[in-house]
């Protein structure tokens, strides 16, 4: 089935519920614009007021984009996730909610049901939901599931690429020691220090344990035998084009290659890249979604945690149907707690596309 009629048939679907639902539409298949080309066909006005919730200026971005290659142009206001309830009262015709499956249960979630409840036309849209965001939205909102087109069906209808995720497992470091701490500094082996921050989250509670859990990730995730071992596969595979996921700026710079996040003064860099410029990218919590990078074949993500949504926004960049296959390689320790994540994250992918090497 062609990619113009799987999306009509989206279209079609959302027109018919009103424009009003929760909708799933697979990564890569081209969601904003769906939704654009939805409102065109559903409004009564040539220029309706659409308000635009957001996690990330990425996403905001794309919608911008969007408009400006299909000559669409509706009054946008736009709100980050975090801005919700300072613009919750602003009146539109249309009201999406892009990368739902972001929104904070605790603090943004209630808010977004507030103004599910009191406006007429509500999508909210995802790429990618788990069991449980799903649930919750489906909670807050009282709407329901009206499109439910995932990633597994656009790679059977042969609209995406279908992929494989390489699981590189590593040792932490018992024998070199290094030294650790700003003020207060000791000395002691990668496995060591990974033990003490295990130790303060076991006996640790409340934020306590919250702040203890994050030190303790942010040490997984940045720790130099991981960085030894994604170099390695670097320098054996040079030649190949690829994006790697890493954790911050001081870690990605490790790896001597461009680098795109939140400091970057431009998106030079980031472009260049996407017009085959430059072959390898670096990117720090930038564009893991709502971002497309032609002729990506192979993705490299060393900062694992939990989150599968976030997971299969980082595969989905490498998913377009202008590569036959695509390489995921996730680089991640061998300890139980890293494991557990890793398993945790990959509960929503087949596992028949889940190699250990």
């Amino acid at each position: 089935m062609k990619k113009d009629e799987i999306q009509r048939q989206i279209k079609d679907t959302i027109i018919q519920n009103n424009c009003r639902g929760i909708v799933l539409s697979s990564v890569r298949s081209g969601k904003c614009r769906i939704l654009l080309e939805t409102i065109k066909k559903h409004s009564l006005e040539e220029n309706p007021v659409v308000f635009l919730a957001y996690p990330n200026i990425d996403i905001k971005n794309s919608w911008i984009n969007e408009c400006e290659l299909i000559g669409y142009y509706p009054e946008f206001i736009f709100s980050t996730f975090m801005s919700l309830d300072k613009n919750k009262d602003a009146e539109a015709s249309y009201y999406i909610f892009d990368e739902a499956h972001l929104l904070g249960e605790e603090n943004q979630l209630p808010i977004a049901g507030e103004i599910a409840d009191n406006n007429k036309h509500v999508i909210f849209a995802s790429g990618t939901y788990n069991k449980t965001t799903l649930h919750n939205i489906k909670m807050y909102t009282e709407m329901k599931l009206i499109v439910n087109y995932s990633t597994e069906q656009a790679i059977e209808d042969g609209i995406i690429s279908d992929f494989t995720i390489f699981i590189h497992k590593y040792e932490l470091n018992n024998f070199e020691t290094v030294e650790y701490g700003k003020s207060r500094k000791w000395k002691s082996t990668e496995k060591k220090e990974c033990n003490r921050l295990g130790a303060r989250v076991t006996n640790s509670m409340g934020q306590a344990r919250m702040f203890a859990a994050l030190e303790r990730m942010r040490f997984i995730n940045t720790n130099h035998t991981l960085t030894k071992t994604v170099k390695y596969w670097i320098k054996q595979n040079f030649e190949q084009r690829f994006i790697l996921f890493v954790s911050d700026e001081k870690t990605g710079s490790r790896y001597e290659i461009p680098m795109f996040n939140s400091k970057s003064k431009n998106d030079i860099i980031l472009k260049e890249f996407q017009e085959g410029v430059l072959n390898h990218l670096c990117l720090i919590k930038k564009a893991s979604a709502g971002v497309t990078f032609p002729n990506l074949q192979n993705i490299l993500i060393t900062a694992i945690n939990s989150n599968g949504e976030n997971l299969e926004q980082m595969v989905g960049r490498s998913l377009l149907d202008d590569t036959e296959h695509s390489n995921i390689h996730i680089f991640v320790s061998t300890e139980e707690f890293q494991i557990k994540w890793l398993i945790k994250s990959l509960e929503g992918i087949d596992k028949s596309r889940i190699k250990y090497v």
